[in-house]
């Protein structure tokens, strides 16, 4: 996707800077961009400048102190071009000047000489995005009234950031990786620029492509294998999207090697599972390490993830069925637990993070900020936990994410054992499943962020009842509003696919139809999280859910045509609609 030209701009007020900004208009002009130093004599000089060029686009702003290495500079001037951001590092001790508050990776409040910041996390080091929105430009007209009202000394860059927070702007946390800081002498600019010069800027990048935050298993075993795959994927000059293809298409022959019942090739397979997911650890980060990354790239990802996972379940229980174990009720019930715990988890990160981020304008005259809200002392309590690294570990095992999840298929196949593999996948997932729910249902009840912002849009635009009662969502009453609304669409999966579950348990075609409307619960939310609605063709095939669900007990009992029947022609018809005919409108809307 194209990227809107961004400006970046330096405010040079010292000359004892001027070789360091030298130094920073190089690291732009090789990032792909150009450095333009301003010598205002004035802030409100400096910020009228700043006001011209976001009529035309984003402007980035760099502290003339700012030393770091070309990777960060590069991440700095590639990484979400449009979007308002501050780059910042942990820091445990106040330096009141600089001080940040970060939470789920955004900036809720930033400090100056003359504004405090309630239990600052993080330091600012001197680079703000500003992104041309309406509330951006807002802000940068209150910081321009600000300085020209009263006697202020306040750090340019910091001063921006906290207009942006305080206008209410979403402000996007850039964490750093290797020597990043702000220097405000002389001599500290000489030591720092010493130590960025005897770093690994190769290393930097890699450890930048690599994805923060990740499980146990795929952080220690995965992630060490998948660096290797991605550099060569670099030099080969591999994108992303093929990366993408190729761990697909190993899966599926994984999937094909499982559906054979035959040990030797389940041995094979339980390689090729750990070998598909190495390759799906790759795409991402060759498109972190590059910046080429897109919203098509996202979905891709996305949707062959859900594809690849739900397929060798079906391989598992194909292949047992071959020495006469039926295991398609344990394979349909993997699939829709999955479905639940994974609409359960976007949902609750999406609302939480609109909730929980939410900041009402505040005007700079305020010297306090909005303060910290507690999520109750459980909570708090749980989360002053994870600074001790073994209990974060034991934590994250018990999400079971999907490192852990491919393992357990792994030894399952390998020992020839699918019914093992799928019902620990059950077992693990239920555990899981309620450790979370029990965690996110105790935060969403001590919520008491602003009502007016709920992210209640989010799980609107998933819900298509169907059968005529789309009325219900179109009467402005935002049924979707309530601190637990998260849980409705993973509600909705447990009904609707439990119902095919109960009916059709001892179908194998039914796998099918589970699988179809499964991934339209995915698509469905995807679509949503980028800010799009179910296509109307869809919404008008697909029956809705309570339209399906009436197909399913009509037949059940009778009516018309046979159960069979009904599981496979919907089956069939699910997955080209769903599936087929979504997949190619999806790609065309953001293509």
């Amino acid at each position: 996707m194209s990227q809107t030209p961004i400006r970046v701009v330096v405010n040079l007020t010292d000359p004892e800077f001027t070789d360091q900004v030298e130094v920073l208009r190089e690291q732009v002009l090789t990032a792909g961009a150009e450095l333009e130093v301003i010598q205002a004599n004035t802030p409100t000089q400096f910020l009228d400048v700043i006001s011209q060029y976001l009529q035309i686009g984003p402007v980035s702003v760099l502290d003339q102190g700012l030393v770091t290495g070309q990777a960060m500079i590069d991440a700095l001037i590639k990484g979400h071009w449009s979007a308002s951001a501050c780059l910042v590092k942990p820091s445990n001790s106040s330096t009141v000047t600089h001080d940040a508050r970060v939470m789920h990776k955004r900036i809720i409040s930033a400090a100056t000489i003359d504004h405090l910041v309630t239990a600052p996390t993080h330091c600012m080091l001197g680079f703000v995005r500003i992104g041309n929105d309406e509330k951006a430009q807002l802000a940068i007209a209150q910081a321009r009234e600000y300085f020209a009202n009263a006697i202020h000394k306040a750090d340019l860059v910091d001063l921006i950031t906290v207009a942006l927070v305080r206008a209410a702007c979403q402000v996007l946390a850039i964490g750093v990786t290797g020597v990043c800081d702000r220097a405000d002498s002389g001599a500290e600019l000489s030591s720092l620029r010493a130590a960025v010069e005897s770093q690994d800027e190769q290393e930097i990048r890699t450890q930048r492509a690599l994805r923060a935050d990740d499980g146990f298993y795929s952080t220690y075993v995965l992630r060490k294998l998948s660096r290797k795959l991605s550099m060569l994927a670099v030099n080969r000059g591999w994108t992303p999207n093929q990366i993408t293809l190729a761990s697909l298409l190993l899966a599926l022959i994984v999937a094909g090697f499982f559906a054979t019942g035959w040990w030797a090739l389940m041995l094979v397979g339980a390689l090729g599972v750990q070998a598909a997911i190495i390759i799906d650890c790759a795409d991402g980060e060759v498109a972190r390490y590059t910046g080429v990354s897109s919203q098509r790239g996202a979905w891709l990802d996305a949707a062959t993830d859900r594809i690849k996972e739900y397929a060798i379940y079906a391989g598992l229980a194909f292949g047992a069925s071959q020495h006469g174990m039926n295991l398609w009720p344990l394979a349909m019930s993997v699939m829709v637990l999955q479905t639940i715990r994974h609409l359960g988890d976007y949902n609750f990160q999406a609302v939480q993070v609109v909730r929980e981020t939410a900041v009402l304008p505040l005007p700079l005259t305020n010297r306090l900020d909005a303060g910290v809200v507690s999520n109750g002392s459980i909570l708090d309590a749980s989360a002053a936990l994870n600074s001790n690294s073994t209990i974060r570990w034991i934590k994250k095992i018990i999400h079971f994410p999907i490192g852990e999840r491919w393992l357990v298929i792994s030894l399952g196949a390998a020992f020839n054992a699918p019914a093992a593999a799928l019902y620990a996948l059950l077992v693990f997932g239920l555990v899981g499943l309620a450790y979370t729910t029990t965690g996110r249902i105790l935060r969403s009840k001590n919520w008491k962020h602003p009502q007016a912002i709920s992210g209640c849009e989010i799980l609107e635009r998933q819900i298509e009842p169907g059968l005529g009662a789309d009325w219900f969502w179109a009467d402005g009453s935002q049924p979707m509003k309530g601190k637990f609304a998260w849980l409705a669409p993973a509600i909705l999966v447990f009904f609707e696919l439990g119902l095919v579950l109960a009916v059709a348990r001892n179908h194998p075609i039914a796998y099918l139809w589970i699988f179809a409307v499964a991934f339209h619960y995915y698509d469905a939310l995807y679509r949503s999280l980028a800010g799009f609605e179910i296509p109307s063709n869809i919404k008008k095939f697909g029956l809705g859910f309570l339209g399906r669900s009436l197909v399913i007990v009509l037949t059940s009992l009778g009516f018309v045509i046979s159960l069979e029947t009904t599981l496979l022609l919907g089956g069939i018809g699910f997955t080209a609609l769903f599936v087929g005919n979504a997949s190619k409108q999806w790609m065309q809307q953001i293509s």
